[in-house]
Order: C-alpha cells, then sequence, then structure tokens
C-alpha cells in the first residue's frame, strides 16, 4: 500500500520526535537532579518499530530513593505538562522505579510515579493521592525489554542497574494481557494492537527462547505460522500498524477503519485454544 511508512529507531527518528524525548530527559534530569540513577528508552522507538501515527514512546526512569508525595506529584505533572507538547497522537508512557526495585525485581513491582494518557487529565486535575504506594504487573515485561532491547537515554548502563529477569514470571505478566485481549469480545475494542499482541505471545510460546519481539516481528511470524485463514486480518493489523494515515486518539485503536468481526473472533478462538 502506498501510505505505508519506514518504521523508525531512536538513531534515525524525524527531529521534532528526537527533541521531545530529548526535553523531557533534561526537564528529569532537574526535577530528580542528584536522585537520578538513568532514564532508559525501550519498546518501539528502541526496537526500530516505531510508527509515527500510532505508537507510544516507552521510557523507564530509574531513581536512588523514594521520593516523597510532593516530589511525586511535581514530576508527574512536569511529564504531563510535556506530553501536552507532544509531536505526534501516541503519547508517553513512562514509570519511575526505584533502583532497588530495577534491580530485584519484586512481584508485584512497585512504582514511585507513572504517567499515560490514562492517566492524564488526573494527574493535571490534581487528583491522583501520591501517598498511595502502587503495583503494576506491567512492569515485569517493559523491564524485560529494557533488559534485552533497551537504550540509555542518561545515566548508568542496563547492566549496571537492572537484575536478571525471571522468564516465567516475564511470561506470566505477558499470559495476563493475553488472557485479556481474548476474553469475551475485547478484541473488537482494540483490533490492530489485539491481534499483534496475540501474534507476538504466540511467538514467545511456540519459539521459547526467552527473546522477546516487536508487534511487528509477531505479525510478520505469524504469516509464516498461523493458518492462512487468518493472514487476511494479520496482514490488516500490520497495514494499520504500519500507515502513515493521521488518525485521532479517538480512532487509533481502530485506524478509522472497519474490521471483520467473524475475522477477528476467529483469530481470537485460534488463539485461545
Amino acid at each position: 500500500m502506498s501510505d505505508l511508512q519506514k518504521p523508525q529507531s531512536w538513531q534515525n527518528c524525524d527531529n521534532d520526535i528526537k527533541d521531545f524525548v530529548s526535553d523531557l530527559v533534561s526537564k528529569l534530569e532537574e526535577e530528580l537532579s542528584g536522585n537520578l540513577v538513568g532514564i532508559y528508552l525501550h519498546g518501539s522507538l528502541a526496537m526500530g518499530s516505531y510508527y509515527r501515527p500510532k505508537s507510544d514512546i516507552d521510557l523507564i526512569v530509574v531513581v536512588a530513593g523514594k521520593l516523597n508525595a510532593s516530589a511525586r506529584k511535581s514530576v508527574a505533572e512536569t511529564i504531563a505538562r510535556h506530553a501536552e507538547l507532544k509531536p505526534t497522537t501516541g503519547n508517553i508512557e513512562l514509570s519511575i522505579v526505584l533502583a532497588e526495585t530495577a534491580e530485584t525485581i519484586p512481584v508485584p513491582v512497585p512504582f514511585e510515579v507513572h504517567y499515560s494518557t490514562e492517566w492524564h487529565d488526573k494527574i493535571l486535575a490534581g487528583e491522583t493521592d501520591y501517598t498511595k504506594e502502587q503495583t503494576d504487573i506491567d512492569l515485569q515485561s517493559h523491564f524485560a525489554y529494557v533488559v534485552q532491547k533497551g537504550i540509555v537515554l542518561q545515566g548508568k548502563p542496563i547492566n549496571e542497574v537492572f537484575g536478571e529477569i525471571d522468564w516465567q514470571t516475564f511470561m506470566d505478566g505477558v499470559i495476563d494481557d493475553f488472557n485479556w485481549i481474548v476474553a469475551d469480545e475485547h478484541i473488537l475494542e482494540t483490533p490492530f494492537y489485539g491481534i499483534l499482541n496475540i501474534c507476538r505471545v504466540l511467538q514467545l510460546l511456540t519459539e521459547n527462547n526467552q527473546q522477546v519481539h516487536s508487534k511487528d516481528e509477531g505479525g510478520e511470524w505469524a504469516l509464516r505460522n498461523l493458518p492462512e485463514q487468518h493472514h487476511n486480518i494479520i496482514k490488516q493489523a500490520l497495514e494499520a500498524y504500519r500507515s502513515s494515515r493521521q488518525v485521532d486518539e479517538s480512532r487509533r485503536r481502530t485506524n478509522g477503519e472497519t474490521w471483520d468481526k467473524e475475522m477477528l473472533l476467529a483469530l481470537r478462538d485460534y488463539a485461545s485454544r
């Protein structure tokens, strides 16, 4: 298709994206000062599968010591205000964790601050309780992506900060997300992300080599390995993910397209077996 675009990586991404991330790094350095251990890029932009209209920018920030409620509030608001300058539809997804957490990777994984699209309005409206200790099961998989594919934006090398990933713990988190996608009709809510995540999980389970994969890699693997009856919907998912078509946040999950319900549910049923 003519509107497909090449994926970007941190090394070759558009200047406005690099500037946006670099400016955020500078603001975090100023906010966290001597407490900052490092800032690490992971996900699609680190793995060379970043598509400007669709992808988020994934970051893990590591600090030496706990942040008090006032510091948590200040840094969360700094991130949220910076996110409003984003040059793309995709947003920042960022967690701040303790160095001890990054090294030992407890389960569930606690965090000091989290920012994503879902948190944005609550943070700026002052509706977040910064005294509460919180955990996030997804951080297990995020750490694995940092360890295997991450990029240091500031601070110490990854192998000096992050501990050894327990693969079974990583897979437990992946399967938890997978189970949500294939439950009920959830795949209809987020078609191409759901499809490509299903493909990526099936690749992980089949290859069983303790190597993480991008959505792109999962989709391409599925076209080589899944029954042909599912290829058309997988191709549509890959084309939607790679499309240069600009869509607003409300239509990002569907790329503003119509999706065949029967084909989506057939892939769900196949993956559930």
